[in-house]
């Protein structure tokens, strides 16, 4: 069994990684867990655990639907928390909506609905978690730091690939290896 999930790719973008790190620079004397610049990623989909048959199964299905999708622009546009700012637990920069990101998330339900897998429990919302928030010391200067970035254009990225990932957890963090890779022409 390996722990999967199917995602883009984002950690190597560099305007995207400079304002991951003046946030993480501002929020330093916070108790947050940071996700490493290089998990970055935008989850379309977790698997859990998942045997080597599933996988295989999974992994044909992905290769033929993905062949019909194209490249296209991703914006991340601002940074928020969730559930909220009176008990925020998770740190992300918001995901643009657009028609083609929603066009990959429904061909990615397709194929889910082919081959058997789970269905999402809540509907698809788009945003790249950078932190986790363990506790906050000075919560007024965190919310005046959110503000600030609250309708900021991150990065404009132009996605050509997803991942199908293994997460396998350990003590200093998770550490993600890729098993497979859908280019999108």
């Amino acid at each position: 069994m390996k722990r999967i999930f199917l995602a883009i790719p984002v950690g190597q973008d560099d305007k995207l990684i400079h304002y991951y790190k003046k946030i993480r620079d501002m929020l330093q004397e916070e108790k947050i867990k940071w996700v490493k610049p290089e998990n970055l990623h935008l989850t379309l989909h977790f698997f859990g655990d998942t045997g080597e048959e599933d996988i295989g199964r999974l992994n044909s299905l992905l290769s033929v639907r993905m062949k019909d999708l194209t490249g296209f622009d991703l914006v991340f546009n601002g940074a928020g928390v969730f559930p909220g700012v009176h008990r925020p637990r998770v740190l992300w920069f918001r995901v643009t909506p657009s028609e083609a990101l929603n066009e990959l998330v429904n061909a990615v339900e397709e194929v889910l609905i082919k081959g058997d897998f789970d269905l999402p429990d809540k509907p698809f919302s788009p945003h790249l978690t950078i932190g986790r928030i363990r506790w906050l010391e000075n919560r007024q200067r965190f919310v005046r730091i959110l503000g600030e970035y609250r309708e900021k254009e991150i990065a404009r990225l132009t996605i050509q690939e997803l991942y199908l990932y293994e997460s396998i957890l350990k003590p200093g963090g998770p550490e993600y290896h890729v098993l497979h890779r859908y280019i999108l022409e």
